[in-house]
């Protein structure tokens, strides 16, 4: 009875967190926990919340964050989904037999990565939780130091405040390391929590620095401005190794938080101290060449940055916070080179349509489809380049020109200087143009530009943000052009997504789940006869189980049907019929289904990102058709 008491207690202050936090609300969380009552099987409330749509893992994990000092370990754990009740149970036992830590029995099992388990104590003690690197290190801290002796005990000394406090990254907050710690730092220190092997890692870097004498980076022993300048040069450079698209930069309550946009998915990396924040967001603020001492207003600017020989273009933007000023660095690669269509990741039967009936035809507008983040950029210059021969003239108009492409004109839109999109787009046909690209259909006038140079004979591209073909196509509608306009120009309408890729070097094969399966609208019979896999994380893969991204894709050629329902306006749910039935669409999901088949991506990925628009065919005719 106690047991149980004390497991009610645990639920409702993970359900008052999420209810401080605006995740939910007390009806929600009222009724997660009558469900779980009546549950045969014993389940966490937090994956209650998740089933039935309340919350997602990462708003949990977020809530826990700042609560964690009114849990144990285990619950933690449990609440984030990371473990289960009988793996808990067989840790707690292995842990009894062995006399060992809990997180370390829990390692033993398999059960997770140090890692995890280092951020959730982190979350627990309430100390930052640092992946520390040579590059990061305020190296004056470690002048005076033996290496040898901070390899023995497992501790080193990362940053250094105004006052003169030092951060201290330790593998484990021992009354042993503490005492290690005071016969080198008589002065006051924090603690923070990281891995065992990027510790030792960075001391054996601090060990070949001090042998080889620092001939070459006596700079790196300065004062605490050389420090910063080197910590956040090795954040950019990192990224770029990791292939990271955004950097995020964010104050917490007593932390900075340093994220990587990875494969379209923010990926944790480590907390920095605090007090680091103002120096940061200076050194970044003079890469950019923007107004260091304005701290009220929101701000952004541009760097241009050199890696190994590489150039990239980092868009800086700084937001103000009740904790501080946020920055976020959008990296864009100048060596990016364009994709054949080919490799795109359109099935055979797909990437043929989208090449003849699409590609080939001299007239028609051709619009690709998707949210902020979906490829669509990718897919249209893949088509670009396709149609970039020495007898087509292929003209844009863009904000910004993202890709330069030798044998196009390009134009990038610049409002300061009276360059505007309505100016441009009417000086566009004034150039002779066989093909126009419009970055981005916008507004009515971007839309009815694109449909009057179809009228006049032209090949048109555009970017359009519609959740798949057919709003496309209801949005052209909303915006008040003539139906029988769009009927007559429009060619094609291509929708897309990105799903991560599983990284091959942790990939296992594990049994979806019939829950999972039920939502996808899948015979779990039909399916039980192939073989899944899902990546367990690595180094490789920045312990996520994914590398790499693979596109899904649904597209829509109009035939005569299709347009005799759009000039009737025709509701969505009848269109989508139409273009089912008589133009062989497949849907986003679908072809997603297809790659979690042939071993490229997940059922977790298909759910996450690809919309449920129609019911899924039978999976042996969802293969015949994206063969």
């Amino acid at each position: 009875m106690a047991q149980h008491q004390e497991k009610e207690t645990a639920q409702s202050l993970l359900g008052q967190a999420l209810i401080q936090a605006g995740v939910i609300t007390q009806k929600q969380l009222d009724r997660a926990l009558r469900i779980q009552r009546y549950l045969e099987q014993p389940k966490q409330v937090g994956s209650i919340l998740i089933e039935l749509g309340y919350a997602t893992k990462q708003a949990i994990a977020e809530a826990l964050s700042g609560h964690a000092s009114g849990f144990r370990l285990g619950e933690i754990l449990q609440e984030q989904g990371l473990v289960s009740e009988d793996t808990m149970q067989q840790a707690l036992r292995l842990q009894k037999e062995k006399g060992i830590k809990l997180g370390q029995a829990l390692i033993e099992i398999g059960a997770l990565n140090e890692r995890t388990l280092l951020q959730n104590l982190a979350r627990q003690f309430g100390v930052p939780y640092i992946e520390p690197d040579f590059g990061m290190l305020d190296q004056a801290l470690l002048g005076s130091l033996a290496p040898d002796y901070l390899i023995e005990h497992v501790f080193l000394p990362f940053s250094r405040d105004e006052h003169g406090c030092v951060t201290i990254v330790v593998n484990d907050i021992t009354d042993e390391v503490k005492n290690s710690i005071s016969e080198v730092f008589k002065q006051s220190y924090n603690l923070a929590l990281g891995p065992a092997d990027a510790i030792r890692g960075a001391l054996e870097d601090f060990r070949r620095f001090r042998q080889d004498g620092g001939g070459k980076r006596k700079h790196e022993f300065g004062g605490a401005e050389d420090a910063i300048v080197q910590l956040v040069e090795h954040i950019i450079i990192t990224a770029i190794q990791e292939r990271a698209s955004d950097i995020h930069i964010e104050p917490m309550t007593d932390v900075i938080r340093l994220r990587y946009r990875i494969d379209g998915v923010l990926v944790y990396k480590t907390d920095l101290p605090k007090e680091l924040l103002p120096r940061i967001v200076s050194r970044i603020k003079i890469l950019a060449e923007v107004n260091i001492t304005e701290h009220q207003r929101h701000q952004g600017g541009r760097i241009l940055f050199e890696s190994n020989g590489d150039s990239y273009d980092l868009r800086l933007s700084v937001y103000v916070t009740v904790h501080g000023e946020s920055v976020v660095l959008r990296v864009l690669s100048k060596q990016k080179g364009l994709l054949d269509i080919s490799e795109l990741g359109m099935n055979p039967a797909m990437l043929e349509r989208y090449r003849y009936e699409v590609l080939e035809l001299p007239t028609g507008v051709v619009l690709i489809t998707g949210p902020t983040g979906s490829g669509k950029t990718t897919t249209l210059y893949s088509s670009i380049g396709y149609s970039n021969t020495v007898d087509t003239k292929i003209i844009t108009a863009e904000d910004p020109v993202e890709y330069m492409i030798d044998g196009i004109i390009q134009c990038s839109i610049h409002d300061k200087i009276g360059r505007t999109f309505e100016h441009t787009l009417r000086e566009i046909v004034r150039q002779d143009p066989d093909i126009i690209v419009l970055g981005e259909i916008r507004d009515r006038i971007t839309a009815e530009t694109a449909i009057q140079a179809a009228l006049t004979g032209h090949k048109v591209y555009s970017t359009f943000h519609t959740e798949d073909t057919i709003g496309g196509l209801l949005r052209l509608i909303d915006m008040d052009i003539e139906t029988f306009l769009i009927s007559s120009t429009v060619i094609s309408v291509l929708a897309q997504r990105l799903l991560r890729r599983i990284c091959e070097h942790c990939a296992s094969v594990y049994v979806p789940s019939f829950q999972t399966l039920d939502r996808l609208g899948l015979d779990a019979k039909e399916i039980r006869q192939y073989e899944f896999t899902k990546g367990n994380g690595c180094t490789h893969c920045s312990y996520t189980g994914y590398y790499g991204r693979v596109g899904v894709y649904e597209l829509l050629i109009l035939n005569d049907q299709v347009k005799e329902a759009i000039l009737q306006k025709k509701t969505s749910g009848y269109i989508r019929k139409t273009c089912t039935a008589s133009t062989g669409l497949i849907s986003m999901r679908e072809d997603g289904i297809a790659k979690v088949i042939r071993g490229r991506t997940t059922f977790d990925e298909v759910l996450r990102h690809t919309p449920n628009t129609f019911d899924i065919r039978p999976l042996h005719q969802i293969l015949a058709m994206t063969q």
